[in-house]
């Protein structure tokens, strides 16, 4: 697919900066985090970013594609660190700042990182202290995150050297190395070059219309590929306001108060959002018979007068991505006239596969951005026809150029067809319609194989039952029970943490005593579940769960990924 883009490079789009004096006093950046809040504007970032560069340059000794790895929250300094490198001609090496030393120091040794800049915020000091013996052990170079001191430098030289560098970087050089782990836990470098990266933005930009009167609100964070390129490459090439918070609680405030366009976070947040709408609405509806009409036949006149209430006026549409999301939750947001655009992508692609519009195509990720491409196949590969389902492969000029220094990992997913053209294979299983518009039915690792052959998506499932009572989350797993012959039959589990909240009040106990009586908060769940099943219209009568004794109930918190994620292959483990 040949596509003609914009910038040839990212430090193409930075050096569109100069050319827009009137960004200046804009701001590029506010970060509104739980005990840290700062701006940047992009006037400050340009200085900020050219100084780190130079840093980089002529103190540190980097050099055009060396490795320099990034790690800490998301902060104005770190965006300052990645353009700084990224000027330099240096590849960032983006760490999630949740992984421990060990798992830190597999990523660094495995991308041979020459440099680490590291955040005053990672972990706590002990380990910190720990990287920097670490790193000073295996000769790699550390730096607090942009704690340095400018070098004085000839301003000419250093231009000639900025313009050297810009003319060196290629197109389909390495422009960032996103840290990931594979299924058997080592770790990956996804090599994305910066074609991938513009004309991922590109076609987004295409799709979505957004200019630089909008502001973006997000919670993704920047070492993830939906965070790096949705919500920091794509607000910094349109001049957007780009305002990132963790207060999820905070949400509508945040919203309201700053204006906000458009919001991007992952289906959680979504769920927690349609429950609250909802919970608010019944209690309405219990006391106003007006409200109840207007929301049985005119929900979208509902809908606005709920934004008006929130504050929400300028807000246009939210974005869902890293994860699916479940069906009930696009339906209570989409009835009230709320567009909430499901996302689907793999950080392999940049991410961004498409994003659906179509509130007649719920449950659907829409049709591909103009830049990619998509074709469902069988085991044997065969092109299967519309309706028919199978694994997800995609193509075009976002796809990773592959895995750092891992050739055979990179040729068990990416395969060129005969005509040349290189196809991610997604691993994830789903069918087009007739319209093109893709559906997703699960991952094909975890697919739950029952005895007499059927297969279970334990994603579909879990999207069914996160509407059940008493349950806030849950994940299905594949267990294993013992038949009358002594054979060991794969069945369907759902390992549950409890609505709280709700069991309190219709137990008329607290959640201390509760804890003391898991059978019966096993019991509540298991009634709001049992019901959910009987009443869904969509799972079949082998994809439900089939007893009490096949829910499991989890008191803590779900171990999950920096983008919110149930860490799946943690619970399948034990069994």
């Amino acid at each position: 697919m040949e596509v003609e883009l914009k910038c040839r490079t990212l430090i193409d789009l930075f050096n569109q900066l100069p050319a827009r004096p009137e960004l200046a006093q804009k701001d590029c950046l506010e970060i509104a985090r739980v005990q840290r809040a700062e701006k940047l504007t992009f006037g400050e970032l340009k200085n900020k970013a050219t100084g780190f560069c130079a840093y980089l340059t002529y103190s540190r000794g980097i050099r055009r594609g060396d490795n320099v790895a990034i790690l800490g929250r998301n902060r104005v300094d770190w965006d300052v660190a990645f353009w700084g490198t990224i000027l330099a001609g240096a590849i960032p090496v983006l760490i999630d700042p949740e992984r421990r030393v060990e798992g830190v120091k597999k990523h660094l040794l495995g991308t041979d990182s020459r440099l680490l800049v590291m955040a005053d915020d990672y972990q706590d000091e002990n380990l910190r202290r720990q990287l920097r013996k670490i790193s000073a052990y295996h000769e790699i170079g550390l730096v607090d995150m942009t704690v340095f001191d400018t070098p004085s430098v000839d301003d000419i030289q250093f231009a000639t050297l900025l313009a050297r560098i810009r003319a060196e970087v290629k197109s389909d050089d390495t422009a960032v190395i996103l840290c990931t782990s594979g299924t058997t836990g080592e770790p990956r470098g996804v090599e994305l070059t910066h074609t991938n990266l513009i004309a991922n933005i590109q076609g987004l930009l295409e799709e979505i219309h957004v200019t630089s009167a909008d502001k973006l609100g997000h919670i993704t964070p920047p070492h993830h590929s939906f965070g790096l390129t949705v919500g920091k490459l794509l607000p910094f090439w349109i001049g957007a306001t780009n305002i990132y918070t963790n207060k999820y609680r905070e949400i509508d405030a945040l919203i309201s108060q700053k204006g906000i366009t458009f919001f991007v976070a992952i289906p959680a947040l979504y769920t927690t959002l349609a429950r609250k709408i909802e919970s608010g609405l019944c209690r309405r509806k219990q006391k106003s018979r007006f409200v109840r009409l207007a929301d049985r036949f005119f929900p979208k006149l509902v809908g606005r007068m709920l934004a008006k209430k929130l504050g929400w006026r300028k807000l246009r549409f939210f974005v869902s991505g890293a994860a699916p999301l479940p069906k009930w939750v696009l339906d209570v947001f989409w009835k009230r006239g709320m567009r909430l655009r499901e996302g689907y992508g793999l950080t392999e692609s940049s991410p961004v596969y498409g994003l659906n519009d179509n509130p007649d195509k719920l449950s659907s990720v829409g049709r591909p951005l103009a830049v990619m491409s998509v074709k469902i196949v069988n085991e044997k590969g065969r092109v299967l026809e519309p309706g028919q389902k199978g694994e997800i492969l995609l193509g075009g000029p976002c796809i990773t150029k592959g895995y750092y220094k891992n050739e055979k990992a990179t040729e068990a997913v990416i395969r060129a067809d005969e005509q040349g053209v290189r196809w991610l294979h997604t691993g994830d299983l789903g069918h087009l319609d007739e319209d093109g518009y893709l559906y997703i039915t699960g991952r094909k690792k975890y697919l739950i194989v029952l005895p007499g052959g059927k297969n279970v998506s334990p994603e579909m499932l879990e999207s069914v039952l996160s509407q059940a009572e008493c349950v806030d989350e849950l994940l299905v797993v594949p267990a294993y029970q013992r038949d009358a012959a002594g054979v060991d039959k794969e069945v369907v589990k759902a390992i549950v943490r409890p609505d709280w909240d709700r069991i309190e009040a219709e137990a008329g106990l607290s959640r201390r005593e509760l804890e003391n009586q898991p059978e019966a908060v096993k019991d509540f769940v298991w009634q709001g579940i049992n019901r959910c099943q009987q009443t869904n219209q969509e799972l079949a009568g082998f994809e439900k769960i089939q007893s009490k004794n096949l829910v499991k109930i989890q008191i803590a918190e779900f171990a999950k990924t920096s983008t919110g994620k149930i860490k799946r292959d943690t619970y399948i483990e034990t069994f």
